[in-house]
This record gives structure tokens, C-alpha cells and sequence, in this order.
């Protein structure tokens, strides 16, 4: 490695390696931690009204879901996050099956058969988009399907402002976000 790049990135501690990937660098683990921050704080206080009277073991478990949500969105398009997944099919299988964040949602809120079919639709389009070998038709296709997934979420929407934030934000994590392979040089 370069002398230019060891001095931009910082080493990864290998717990947060799913995270970040293996390198990152500090403007954008600062974007990421930032946006996740902000995103989860205007989330939670704007739809306080529709979450307050769940209990409290699922109000953390909700908050908890937020900021993974809200992180993920931004961290899955990091360079480091990016190279991590593009360089180990196994570990992209292993990241889109455990996300089950919407069937989660599902529960707390008493929407199950929405987030079902939100989380269906996700990890399918997900895999399908991985699986694509063209990175400019990843793009598109990513695009594509994560419009589509919105249009779904909006014609099945739940009455709970956040249920519908947070799926919208997961479609965008793993569809555009995480699906996609958005290093420049292929």
C-alpha cells in the first residue's frame, strides 16, 4: 500500500469490519455516523406520538432498528463497506439474510403481512441485483427496483409515519445502497 493511501484511510477493528468494511476514512465515517445520527433523531421525534406508549424493552429494540436502518443507508455505498462485500460473495449472502429488520417493524407495529411483503420483495431484488455482472446495469437496475419497491410501499402504507420511513429507508439500504457495486474502476 501506498504511503498516500495508508495516510487517508484508518484500519477497521475487525468487530466493525460489516460496518465499514476493512478501511475507511475519517470524512466518511463521519458522514455516516452523522447522517445516522441526524436521520434517527428527526425519525424518532417527529413520530414520538406513534411509538410512545409501545414498551420500553420495544421502544430500544425500535430505536435500535433506526439507527442500523438510517447508518446502513449511507455506510453501504462507503468505499470500504463496498470493496468488503464486492470481495466475499459469502459474506453478501450472510448480510442480506440476516436483515429481517421489516419483519421486526412488522411485529411492533401489527402491520406483519406489509413488512413481509417489503422485506420479500428486498432481499429478492437484492439478490437478483448482485447477481448482475455489469455494474452500469446494476445501477440502472438497482435504480429501477428500488422505485418500485417505494411505489409498492406507497400503494400498501401504513398509517404509522415511521413504519413507512423506516421500510422506505431499507429498500434504499439494500436495494441501491448495498446491491449496487459502486466502485469507480470496474
Amino acid at each position: 500500500m501506498n504511503k498516500e493511501i495508508s495516510e487517508k484511510t484508518l484500519p477497521v477493528p475487525k468487530l466493525l469490519h460489516e460496518l465499514f468494511g476493512r478501511r475507511t476514512t475519517k470524512a466518511e465515517l463521519a458522514i455516516v455516523l452523522a447522517s445516522c445520527i441526524l436521520l434517527s433523531s428527526i425519525l424518532l421525534f417527529h413520530t414520538f406520538d406513534e411509538w410512545s406508549e409501545l414498551a420500553v424493552w420495544k421502544m430500544i429494540l425500535l430505536v435500535i432498528l433506526t439507527l442500523d436502518i438510517t447508518g446502513g443507508v449511507v455506510a453501504n455505498v462507503t468505499k470500504g463497506t463496498n470493496e468488503y462485500y464486492q470481495g466475499s460473495p459469502e459474506a453478501r449472502l450472510v448480510f442480506l439474510t440476516i436483515h429481517v429488520q421489516p419483519l421486526i417493524l412488522g411485529w411492533i407495529f401489527g402491520n406483519l403481512l406489509l413488512c413481509a411483503i417489503i422485506w420479500i420483495f428486498t432481499i429478492s431484488v437484492a439478490w437478483i441485483i448482485t447477481r448482475i455482472e455489469k455494474r452500469d446495469l446494476q445501477r440502472t437496475a438497482g435504480m429501477a427496483s428500488a422505485l418500485l419497491g417505494l411505489g409498492i410501499l406507497t400503494l400498501l402504507s401504513d398509517t404509522h409515519f415511521i413504519l413507512n420511513g423506516l421500510l422506505a429507508l431499507y429498500i434504499l439500504k439494500l436495494v441501491l445502497s448495498f446491491a449496487v457495486d459502486h466502485d469507480k474502476a470496474k
